[in-house]
């Protein structure tokens, strides 16, 4: 079977979806096609990690009814991946279906990454969270399991390990770093978080790896780490991931830790964009959160469709709430040189904040004050000075 399509996207992520709703907004008379190759149509998946305590297919949010793409007049395909792509014929296949496109945008996303320790043919005995299919297998195997190890400190482990203490599993949280969300959170305001978690008796291992693994007689595991060992029910990675890459470098399009695009998110062929987590920009930087994905895909899915939009960089917040502690970070820099950190607490509330020399807002954390933390996306994008931000300030 074979049919010609304007656009094609390839993921039905934040990214993809993004895409193919900026192509439709672009040009409404070009044809547009949404491969999905999950089975539910595309839903949020940022709930995913805050949801295994429901975990069922009504439970998943959908980015948009079907009514959407129906007046969008944005096809789709569910259920099935794209196999291949052949840029000399500009065709792409997608289950039995070949499809030729105008333009195509890869937004395949990444996937979980598993220690080199793990076998090939042990990947089904331990568990991620990555897509609905991952969120419904660790469900029901958690429900027999007891003692829950999971390997990773940053956000997605955080919110899996306080999903299992709501659901009455002894969770301990392993990792090589020495604390807490490492890249969202300072360290001020990750012992913050490790007080809360502790608080529900979870067990903190930091400079922690794991170095083996034994199944024993009992359906558990008997895991052995740098400096701990100990027998655990489950095991769930929550150590990051990788783009997926494959379709790209089989296509023979430049990769290199992801598919390779310029400002345009365009990839060396100009027929070809990518976006979101599959992509890596000019300075090697890759997307791994969910809005920055989308306005991505935005810029991918003009571009396909004959706009001339450029990526801007912009930075993109975290936000998330554990325990009832509501998390907040949006620019913070991997290292504090050139920046001047201001730090305070007011109750129960923190407050960070990474000025420039210029004193210029590059980077905010908030604890527990979630209608201040709404105004850093703009204090951080517009680059407030001290003035603009003491005046936001005393208002409260």
């Amino acid at each position: 079977m074979e049919r010609s399509v304007d656009v094609v996207v390839l993921g039905a992520g934040s990214a993809g979806f993004a895409a193919a709703a900026a192509a439709r907004k672009e040009n409404d008379t070009s044809s547009i096609l949404l491969v999905n190759e999950e089975d539910p149509p595309p839903y949020d998946r940022r709930l995913l990690s805050k949801s295994l305590n429901s975990g069922n297919s009504h439970d998943l949010v959908p980015l948009a009814d079907e009514s959407w793409f129906q007046d969008k007049r944005i096809d789709r395909i569910d259920g099935v991946a794209a196999v291949g792509i052949q840029r000399d014929h500009k065709t792409v296949t997608v289950g039995d279906q070949v499809i030729n496109y105008g333009s195509l945008v890869i937004a395949t996303g990444a996937i979980p990454i598993f220690p080199k320790l793990v076998r090939t043919h042990e990947l089904g005995s331990f568990f991620v969270v990555r897509n609905v299919r991952d969120l419904y297998e660790l469900k029901g195997e958690s429900k027999r399991a007891r003692t829950v190890l999971v390997a990773g400190m940053g956000v997605l482990a955080v919110e899996v390990a306080h999903q299992l203490i709501r659901a009455g599993k002894k969770v301990t949280l392993a990792g090589a770093t020495p604390q807490l969300m490492p890249r969202q959170l300072s360290a001020r305001s990750a012992e913050i978080l490790e007080d809360v978690l502790t608080s529900k008796s979870l067990k903190l291992f930091f400079h922690e790896e794991i170095i083996s693994f034994e199944k024993n007689k009992k359906r558990s595991w008997s895991v052995e780490m740098l400096k701990h060992s100990g027998h655990f029910d489950m095991v769930v990675f929550c150590i990051g991931v990788t783009p997926r890459t494959d379709l790209a470098g089989q296509a023979g399009l430049a990769v290199g830790k992801g598919v390779i695009v310029d400002e345009h998110l365009r990839t060396d062929d100009p027929a070809v964009f990518a976006a979101g987590d599959c992509a890596e920009l000019p300075d090697g930087h890759i997307s791994y959160l969910w809005e920055e994905a989308a306005a991505q895909g935005a810029v991918a899915g003009t571009n396909a469709a004959g706009g001339d939009a450029r990526y801007d960089r912009r930075p993109f917040p975290l936000r998330t709430t554990v325990f009832g502690l509501d998390i907040y970070s949006i620019g913070k820099p991997r290292t504090y040189e050139g920046y001047r950190v201001e730090e305070f607490e007011v109750k129960n509330r923190y407050y960070g904040y990474y000025w420039s020399p210029e004193d210029i807002l590059k980077g905010a954390i908030v604890l527990n004050d979630p209608e201040f933390a709404d105004r850093m996306d703009s204090a951080v994008r517009d680059g407030w000075d001290r003035e603009t931000l003491d005046a936001l300030r005393r208002k409260q």
